[in-house]
Formats: C-alpha cells, structure tokens, sequence
C-alpha cells in the first residue's frame, strides 16, 4: 500500500471516529503525496482519481464541520485543475481525454453542494453552463 493510500485510510477512520482535526491533516498529507507522485507520473489516471477523492473528502470534512465557503473551494480546486489540464495542448491527448471526463467527477459534488449551500447567482449560473458543456463534449464509447 502506498502512503498517500494509508493515510486516505487513517483519514477516513478518523473522519467515521469524529476525530476531525486529525482527519483533516491525514488528509492534508495525503494530497502533497499525491501531487508530488501525480507530478512525476502526470499520466496516472489512478493517481489523479485519488488527488481528486482527497479534495472531495476535506470538503466532506469542512461540510461536516459546518464551513461551505471553505469546503465549497476544496471541491473547486480539482475541478478548476481538471479544467486547466483538459485545455492545455502541452498535454498528452489521452492525459486531456481524462481530464475531460473527470469534470463530469468534479462538477457534481459543486453542483449538489450548491444545492445545499447557497451560491452566487454568477457561480450558480457558471456551474450550470459547464454542466451543459461537460455532458456535450463527453464522448460516447461503442
């Protein structure tokens, strides 16, 4: 088991423990071991669903601790990242296509937080747009 794995884990039972703060920096490490192994090997699809579960679990936890406005920007991060990198031609095609798919990942957690918690008329308005733009653009497999 690699680190960033247990500490996700050791994070999530301190989460199911209530032991939040604790939590919270497992899940804090997780990420930078996540990033500094995604950065070297920016190609692994399967590090780069775990950096985005890790974001999605300290907005849970911040959720939880009754903080939207910072757990709404710690569903932000990776959605604005998968955005960046499904644009950026210095990429490999396949490294774009996943980036793409994963918006679809990374926008409904923004989309039934903003359910939740109210949103800006403007980022409300931003988050539809992208949905529509997101399911147009995903290609269908035969």
């Amino acid at each position: 088991m690699d680190i960033w794995q247990l500490l996700l884990v050791k994070g999530n039972d301190s989460f199911n423990k209530q032991k939040l703060p604790q939590a919270e920096e497992y899940y804090h490490q997780a990420i930078e071991c996540l990033e500094a192994q995604w950065l070297a090997n920016i190609e692994d699809s399967n590090l780069l669903m775990a950096w985005i579960s890790a974001f999605h679990n300290l907005a849970i936890l911040y959720e939880a601790q009754e903080q939207p406005k910072i757990a709404f920007r710690y569903l932000q991060i990776p959605h604005q990242r998968m955005t960046e990198l499904s644009q950026q031609s210095q990429y490999s095609e396949d490294l774009q296509f996943v980036a793409l798919r994963s918006l679809k990942i990374t926008l409904m957690p923004l989309l039934a937080f903003s359910k939740k918690h109210p949103a800006c008329d403007g980022c409300l308005s931003s988050l539809k747009k992208m949905e529509i733009a997101v399911n147009a653009s995903q290609p269908v497999m035969h």
